[in-house]
């Protein structure tokens, strides 16, 4: 199935029998209505109909005890009643059309204006900005910007094959932990509540995300949480197993995690919540994927500085002593094999033979290391055609930094103001926050930088920091994150030429809330086959392929798997390559023309279509930390043009056949294919690839074969 690529959007006002919106955005309609006080959801259809001829098909707010559309908790109250209508209004914009729902509550002083954006996709955006309007401080200590009854789902039981098969199964990335990135794993919804966490209560490794299919009418919801602190997802199934023709609700809300209160609001202040991305689509699991890539392309994401992503990145880092003569072998070497972006990561400020963690935040090129500074670094880079850049955590200062000295108090610390947290720098303070800024700014401008890294290697930081702040035990996470988005937007604004990479410690930072402030994120450490198969699978579900970054020849990937398995995953990501000839080496002619192969297929082929392609992933869920059988991805342009696809043998390998079946095809056209492990080729039409299929051999673990396939006819 398709997914919609229109602009169309628009907003509807039922005024009886109470006040209601319809919300429509390509074929997905979302409806909710101010009954009695209460602000409540009241439908979802992903078949584009309106349910304003007949009221009876929309929820019934009083068959459920928390039907509210968002969720909302201040001084100890949760506002679910007593809202009352202010104002409607809706401005065509850049990133689409945007509607806003002022409402006031008529006990507590507290306005809320309720966000939603449609740009034309399956997904809405939506947010709240909560207005303090009284004489005293408000702690807010819960908010989800949405919630309520997603779908009410009569006769279901009619629907599902076996009586014991579950009406819903929930998709999200299992393990939170470093390393784990992108293991997505379904799971059927039990009948009762099931929450998911992360950055908070879980590690901070997860990408918050779902994907929720009903099994019994075949719709898709997808949500994301554009926030870098915690975050919940909690769902309450209600299905009655007594009778058929009972309807089962699904309630579900969605926002940041945290120690309460979460915010304290000063009079007259008015703050806004993370943003969360929600959409419905009938279909596979593909189409939920696309549906939200193809958003996140139109109104997510900023522009691409430069005009173009994708850019070829090569660097040079603390696994090796960095020297002079390092850093000029590695640029050769870069400019060899193809690369367009160098740049040097960590240990760059720090001495010789030094751990590079200890002096994070003396952000001053070292002189024992480079005599002559960097300027002759970037020369070279621009003399090789290649873009220049530096690596900086700049969100944390070392033990052994002069900057902790001179202010030990700039650092985060936990509730006893003792221990700190990973060495973080408190950017709830206001003078900080201008230092780090100003310290970026320096770094960028004093080196001439044509590409920036951050990077964060802070561990999870479970409760975090917290302030007293008006009376109240506020926790830090809020402010931080609304101080280290304001950064980088003025970051990126002065900045507009640079190429922004967003890295944590490998993915602890993937969120739409981080990303969409950067050009693209490193979304791993872990590059060791077969793991690193199901770390690109999941994460390319997440975010859209040239968003996600993966690194050949480093982070010891090439322990396991040859080189044109570690090399195949790249191609349907933003590659790196690492280090594939140390100093005083030469280079192996074989593995040179390897990579340069994919580099070049990469940038003549694959790129060529990347940013509007669509990705699919014909084994979504991987078994068990080192993932067994065949692993299968396929990247096709969105005209159907051309695709490239990956199989994978991974571990424990039951089978030396599969039969693939293509799918971002077209069954009327014919195809050149070439099969990349002999180099022969052939052409076959469309209906064959898609319908037929073709048998892939392949004999033992971590093998691959590469397809490419382009419409001849």
């Amino acid at each position: 199935m398709t997914t919609a690529t229109t602009n169309w959007a628009d907003v509807q006002l039922q005024d009886k029998p109470h006040p209601t919106l319809c919300y429509r955005s390509a074929l997905t309609v979302y409806e909710e209505s101010l009954i009695h006080g209460r602000f409540v959801g009241r439908a979802w259809n992903g078949a584009g109909y309106v349910n304003a001829w007949e009221e009876g098909l929309r929820l019934d707010p009083g068959k459920h005890p928390t039907p509210q559309s968002f969720w909302l908790e201040i001084d100890g109250q949760l506002l679910a009643s007593h809202w009352e209508w202010m104002s409607l209004a809706q401005e065509q914009k850049q990133r689409g059309l945007h509607v806003t729902l002022t409402l006031r509550h008529a006990v507590r002083p507290v306005t809320v204006a309720v966000h939603m954006l449609l740009d034309g996709t399956a997904v809405f955006t939506r947010w709240l900005e909560v207005t303090n309007t009284g004489a005293q401080p408000a702690a807010m200590s819960a908010v989800c910007p949405w919630s309520g009854v997603l779908l009410t789902t009569p006769r279901w039981r009619l629907h599902l094959p076996e009586p014991d098969a579950p009406l819903y199964s929930v998709g999200y990335m299992e393990n939170t932990h470093w390393g784990n990135e992108g293991d997505f794993q379904w799971k059927p919804l039990p009948n009762a509540g099931f929450q998911l966490h992360g950055r908070y209560r879980r590690d901070r490794h997860r990408h918050p995300m779902f994907v929720l299919r009903n099994n019994a009418t075949g719709e898709h919801f997808t949500g994301q949480l554009a926030w870098s602190g915690g975050y919940l997802f909690e769902f309450d199934l209600d299905a009655d197993q007594g009778t058929t023709d009972q309807a089962a609700r699904l309630f579900f809300r969605a926002g940041p995690d945290g120690p309460a209160p979460q915010r304290v609001i000063a009079p007259g202040e008015t703050i806004a919540t993370p943003e969360m991305h929600l959409g419905l689509t009938f279909g596979d699991l593909d189409s939920a994927v696309q549906a939200m890539h193809d958003h996140m392309r139109r109104s997510v994401f900023l522009p691409q500085p430069r005009g173009r992503g994708g850019w070829v990145e090569s660097a040079i880092g603390p696994e090796v002593e960095i020297t002079t003569e390092y850093v000029y072998h590695q640029i050769d070497s870069a400019a060899a094999l193809g690369a367009e972006v160098f740049f040097i990561d960590a240990s760059w400020y720090a001495k010789p033979f030094s751990h590079w963690w200890h002096t994070v935040g003396d952000w001053n090129v070292d002189r024992e290391r480079f005599p002559s500074g960097l300027e002759q670094f970037r020369s070279r880079v621009h003399e090789k055609g290649m873009l220049w850049g530096l690596w900086m955590d700049a969100e944390r200062i070392g033990n052994e930094s002069q900057i902790l000295a001179q202010h030990p108090e700039w650092l985060v610390t936990a509730y006893d103001k003792v221990m700190p947290l990973g060495n973080m720098l408190d950017l709830t303070n206001l003078e900080v926050a201008q230092w780090m800024e100003n310290q970026i700014s320096r770094v960028i401008e004093e080196n001439q930088l044509d590409f920036f890294r951050l990077d964060y290697n802070v561990p999870g930081t479970g409760s975090g920091a917290q302030q007293v702040r008006d009376g109240f035990v506020e926790s830090s996470y809020w402010r931080y994150y609304e101080a280290l988005y304001a950064i980088y937007e003025r970051l990126r604004a002065r900045f507009p030429e640079v190429i922004f990479e967003n890295c944590a410690g490998g993915g602890g930072r993937t969120d739409l809330g981080m990303v969409r402030r950067f050009s693209h994120t490193w979304v791993t450490d872990w590059q060791i086959a077969p793991r690193a198969f199901t770390i690109t699978n999941g994460m390319t579900m997440a975010l859209p392929p040239e968003y996600v970054d993966r690194l050949i020849a480093g982070q010891n990937g090439h322990i396991a798997g040859d080189v044109d398995f570690q090399a195949r995953l790249l191609l349907f990501v933003r590659p790196t390559l690492g280090i594939f000839n140390p100093l005083g080496g030469s280079w192996n002619p074989h593995h040179f023309a390897r990579v340069r192969h994919m580099v070049e297929m990469y940038k003549h082929f694959v790129r060529s279509f990347m940013a509007t392609g669509r990705i699919y992933h014909h084994t979504p869920s991987m078994i068990g930390p080192e993932p067994q059988g065949w692993g299968v991805l396929e990247l096709a342009a969105q005209d159907r043009s051309r695709a490239i696809v990956g199989v994978f043998q991974l571990a424990a390998p039951q089978a030396d056949e599969y039969l693939l079946r293509c799918r971002g095809l077209d069954v009327g056209r014919r195809y050149r294919v070439i099969f990349d492990n002999s180099g022969q080729q052939c052409e076959v039409d469309g209906f064959t690839l898609m319908k037929r299929g073709i048998s892939i051999r392949l004999e033992g673990a971590l093998t691959s074969e590469l397809l490419l396939m382009e419409a001849v006819a």
